[in-house]
């Protein structure tokens, strides 16, 4: 039990410092395609968690962004579908150029609570009694914007929840 609640607490400290600080200090920004981003972040999720998480990527696309901040909102919402979904469901992370969205089989996100997920500390009521902050998808919305983009929320075709985020491709953003 102390084991448990001192990981918590470590967790609960990496988040806040992560919110206040500023993801644009320090990392350079550089031209990738989120698949190089999300494929060591579903490698190690698939070692920690055994679970099947399989990336579906329809068009690859360059942005702009800092990779370590990015692989971050991305961990986040894989780490999000890992703790929503039922055990033994697959996960399943789509990429269609600078959109990137993990679909869970969870219990969904209820249509007004879609934005509210990504405030600080908001969690949902089925949440509560689960380890976590409520910090994890206010980090992402701050990654991303940071990187002028959009996060979204949204049921999924796969029956759960698809929470993710749009960024300008390489190609907009020179536009």
């Amino acid at each position: 039990d102390v084991d448990a609640e001192l990981t918590e607490l470590s967790d609960l400290v990496a988040e806040l410092v992560d919110l206040a600080a500023d993801v644009r200090s320090e990392e350079n920004v550089t031209t990738l395609t989120l698949r190089e981003v999300t494929d060591p972040v579903v490698e190690r999720a698939r070692r920690r968690s055994g679970r099947e998480i399989v990336i579906d990527e329809r068009r690859q696309l360059p942005v702009e962004a800092r990779p370590g901040a990015l692989g971050r909102a991305v961990k986040n919402l894989v780490d999000n579908a890992v703790k929503f979904s039922p055990p033994g469901t697959p996960i399943r992370v789509e990429i269609d150029g600078g959109s990137l969205v993990v679909h869970d089989q969870g219990s969904g996100i209820p249509p007004g609570e879609r934005e509210a997920v990504f405030d600080r500390f908001h969690r949902l009521d089925p949440a509560r009694p689960l380890p976590g902050s409520g910090l994890g998808l206010a980090i992402v919305r701050q990654i991303v914007e940071a990187h002028d983009g959009t996060v979204k929320a949204a049921a999924s075709p796969d029956g759960g929840a698809a929470v993710g985020f749009t960024l300008p491709t390489a190609d907009e953003t020179a536009a």
